[in-house]
């Protein structure tokens, strides 16, 4: 049960986990393009890589799962890395979604982090 933070799912096993979170982002290695089916459409979104900052923030995920576990499929995914990168789904909760969106937006026009937060649920609320 995941409830906030960033998750690496290299394994066929951890795609249930990331199908039906309810908080955080997950980056899901889906080789067999079987996660879509399984997903609660209702509550999480789907998407694949594009952001150049999701790409380096699961590079550097892996690098640091292989340097600690010595994950024989980590490695393998960094030595090919760029090919692999296709097959990565970002799966995010959709209330979560919203919150990391409304507290990034009222940011970005000045707002402190408490100011931020408050309006960022309230958004939440108001759907």
């Amino acid at each position: 049960y995941m409830t906030g933070g960033t998750a690496v799912i290299l394994g066929s096993t951890g795609k249930n986990f990331a199908a039906g979170m309810s908080g955080g982002v997950a980056y899901v290695l889906d080789e067999d393009s079987t996660l879509y089916k399984n997903l609660n459409k209702e509550l999480v979104s789907m998407s694949t890589l594009s952001d150049k900052t999701d790409i380096e923030v699961l590079k550097k995920i892996i690098e640091e799962h292989v340097k600690y576990t010595g994950s024989k499929k980590g490695k393998k995914v960094l030595d090919n890395y760029e090919s692999y990168i296709p097959h990565f789904k970002k799966i995010i909760p959709n209330d979560y979604k919203v919150i990391v969106d409304a507290i990034r937006d009222a940011k970005a026009k000045g707002a402190d982090d408490e100011t931020a937060s408050i309006e960022a649920f309230e958004k939440l609320m108001s759907r």
